[in-house]
């Protein structure tokens, strides 16, 4: 309030307090007012506009909240710029760049493409060929935002040049500290361009960048600056603002008819005389509810069934909605908007509510509580089957603990029955040591203990097996018997009575099957092929029947 008193006070001594010199000229554009001059409590931006006031400028400012006020500003600083010693300007915002150039955004601007950005953009190659009229001693200080929403077709976000004009320097970084190097070390008397871009924090620097001499010289009487017009009215309209009644706004009006908050004014007016339970939302409003609080609330909202659509400690449309259902049916005004007493009576009906759902919770507990001791009495002394149905229907019940240790002594028992099992089994296939042994074992354990070592078993009896085939075949082969001969020992079978199939001189399954019964009958290598030994047993059973030249 200081600040607005000053500034008002000087408001009627302008011209009397003005050098004959020229002081020098700034421009300050894009942070919002009451950062800009420092009008927010706490706030971390230092109120460069007014440093800059007090080093001798003249200072014209503008919020980035149009282009058009961004564009007047701009063209408020060039007129009849060039006769001053020095020139600053400093940009803090959105910026986008496309095809070579760069613009500062207005505040909540739509997306935009290369196309349209001129729309809603500040041009930076103007404001640095303004600059340029004043070489030597500008500087062009761009507080560069992160983040935002993406730029459309055609453009990039941040700031980048192709050429600066000659004797402008460009300084950027963060937007919090591009403004302290502007209102400190930028300002600090003695000090060349350089010097302050090198003993600021996180600034680059381009263009000009002389040592050679400092921009605000050490000693140098430098005039002061009255405060501008459209500061003072700007002072008078925060004020206004933060005043927010229709009186105020008249007063405001009463004092710039056609000032350059006119149209906000009258708006406000209107909407003050319009808005419906304006005195209710200032009533909740005085309340400063914190975000904690607002929480609660929806909290006890929702408790009670109105819905508030989320609890995030934001009163949003929903959150309004269900007051505005509360009110109705607690009995007061359906304004949307809470007093204390309705809080109160919110937080008390909230209270019973959560009494009478842990009271409902209690006897459901204790029901759910009586069946499950209905159901251990029932189940809880029975077999495996018994106890799986009690875990199944009562997973979380009192007797889990004593169902789970019981059912794992069924299960040890079971497993070590299955053991034994499996031992016997394996034992009896081992003492019988053949193919089929393994084989059944293996059917009737696939996972059995020995379930690997029946397998290699099985492999190994069948390489024999395989070996003994191969020999026999090639001892049948050296005997050369030819298609009669072979006759003669179907014959022989047949009459012998091992079914060899059709008597044709052809050896084929039924015939191996015959000759393997033979070989079996007397106590020979079972192979399925002749040999000499099935040969000259044949013979002691049915003579001549090789004879030399057959």
């Amino acid at each position: 309030m200081s600040r607005f008193l000053s500034l008002l006070a000087a408001a009627g001594v302008l011209v009397a307090s003005a050098s004959d010199a020229l002081a020098d000229r700034a421009l300050v554009i894009g942070a919002p007012e009451e950062e800009r001059r420092g009008l927010l409590r706490g706030s971390g931006t230092p109120d460069v506009a007014q440093a800059l006031r007090d080093s001798g400028f003249t200072v014209i400012t503008a919020d980035a909240g149009s282009v058009e006020a961004m564009r007047s500003a701009l063209s408020e600083f060039m007129d009849g710029l060039g006769d001053e010693s020095r020139a600053v300007v400093h940009l803090s915002g959105q910026f986008v760049r496309g095809a070579g150039q760069a613009w500062l955004l207005e505040d909540g601007a739509e997306r935009s493409d290369l196309a349209t950005v001129g729309n809603v953009g500040l041009s930076l190659d103007g404001v640095l060929t303004i600059a340029g009229r004043v070489p030597g001693a500008a500087v062009v200080a761009l507080g560069v935002e992160e983040g935002g929403a993406s730029p459309g077709d055609g453009l990039r976000s941040g700031v980048a040049f192709t050429a600066i004009p000659q004797g402008v320097t460009l300084a950027r970084g963060a937007p919090e500290d591009v403004a302290r190097f502007v209102a400190s070390e930028l300002l600090e008397e003695g000090r060349s361009i350089p010097d302050a871009i090198d003993a600021a924090r996180e600034i680059t620097g381009r263009g000009f960048l002389s040592r050679q001499s400092a921009f605000l010289p050490l000693g140098e009487e430098r005039p002061i600056a009255p405060p501008d017009a459209a500061e003072v009215e700007r002072a008078i309209w925060q004020a206004t603002r933060a005043q927010d009644t229709v009186a105020g706004y008249r007063g405001y009006l009463k004092r710039y008819p056609d000032g350059f908050f006119a149209d906000d004014a009258k708006k406000a007016i209107d909407a003050i005389q319009t808005e419906p339970n304006r005195v209710a939302r200032q009533s909740e409003e005085a309340l400063e509810l914190s975000r904690s609080a607002r929480r609660e609330i929806q909290q006890q909202l929702t408790l009670l069934g109105y819905q508030p659509r989320g609890v995030d400690g934001i009163f949003g449309s929903g959150t309004r909605a269900a007051i505005t259902r509360f009110q109705e049916k607690a009995g007061f005004p359906d304004t949307g908007y809470l007093d204390a007493r309705q809080i109160e009576r919110l937080s008390l009906l909230a209270e019973r509510r959560q009494a009478e759902l842990e009271a409902d919770a209690a006897r459901v507990a204790l029901e759910r509580e009586k069946r499950d001791r209905e159901a251990w009495a029932t189940l809880g002394k029975g077999d495996e089957a018994d106890l799986r149905t009690y875990l199944e229907r009562y997973p979380d019940g009192l007797f889990v603990a004593i169902a789970k240790q019981r059912l794992s002594v069924i299960e040890a028992e079971n497993r070590a029955a299955e053991e034994a099992l499996d031992r016997a089994d394996w034992d009896r296939a081992a003492a019988a040591g053949t193919v089929s042994a393994y084989r059944a074992y293996l059917k009737a354990h696939p996972k059995g203990s020995f379930a690997g070592e029946a397998r290699e078993r099985l492999d190994a009896l069948g390489t024999a097996e395989s070996e003994a085939v191969v020999a026999a075949r090639a001892a049948e082969a050296q005997l050369g018997l030819n298609a009669v001969t072979r006759m003669l020992v179907e014959r022989q079978l047949d009459e012998m009575g091992h079914k060899p199939g059709a008597v044709d001189g052809t050896f084929d399954d039924q015939t191996r099957s015959a000759i393997r019964r033979f070989q079996r009958q007397h106590g020979m290598s079972v192979t399925g092929y002749m040999s000499t030994d099935v040969v000259a047993r044949m013979l002691a059973d049915f003579s001549g029947l090789l004879s030399p030249g057959r």
